[in-house]
């Protein structure tokens, strides 16, 4: 059984709240970076050697530009499944890596002279891996800070999303 978690039906189970922020590669007006802050839930299921993850996040940010458009802003929803697996140093300290798919929808809204434009974008679906490292503290509690990159351009790293978190963990029945 994972530290940290309680026993459902022989299995670990642990509820993340997440609190974070990610760097996103944008292209409009010109290519760029945006830091955006994403809050969210993950729930992890199964033991150390390997469990399942399930994650929701949704962000948002807004651009202010000098020229047209003069502002942009996006929301996106994100969803995560894959599995996870976690080394235990001691009864303290862990690092977890991750990987799955990562399914995005969301819009983008562009005011220039006064005049909305909103934009849907359709889903799309990539792959994703990360690595965090953690404090176990108590038999049900422990903190993590990770990194985590949606693979987007393999020919461009700039262009892949890089999602850095704080996450919490509580032990749930």
């Amino acid at each position: 059984m994972a530290a940290g978690s309680v026993s459902l039906g022989g299995k670990g189970l642990r509820l993340e709240p997440i609190v974070g922020y990610e760097t996103l590669y944008r292209d409009t007006p010109t290519p760029h970076t945006t830091t955006r802050t994403v809050v969210g839930a993950r729930v992890v299921a199964g033991i150390d050697l390997i469990s399942a993850e399930v994650e929701y996040t949704k962000g948002s940010d807004t651009e202010n530009f000098s020229t047209a458009p003069e502002k942009i802003f996006s929301e996106d929803e994100k969803a995560k499944l894959g599995l996870r697996s976690t080394h235990r140093f001691n009864e303290y300290l862990f690092v977890s890596g991750r990987a799955g798919g990562q399914g995005t929808r969301g819009y983008k809204e562009e005011t220039s002279g006064g005049v909305i434009t909103r934009t849907e974008n359709p889903i799309k679906y990539h792959p994703y891996a990360g690595v965090s490292l953690g404090l176990r503290f108590g038999a049900f509690f422990s903190i993590s800070a990770g990194s985590t990159m949606v693979f987007k351009d393999n020919s461009d790293m700039s262009k892949n999303d890089v999602q850095n978190t704080l996450s919490i963990s509580v032990g749930v029945n």
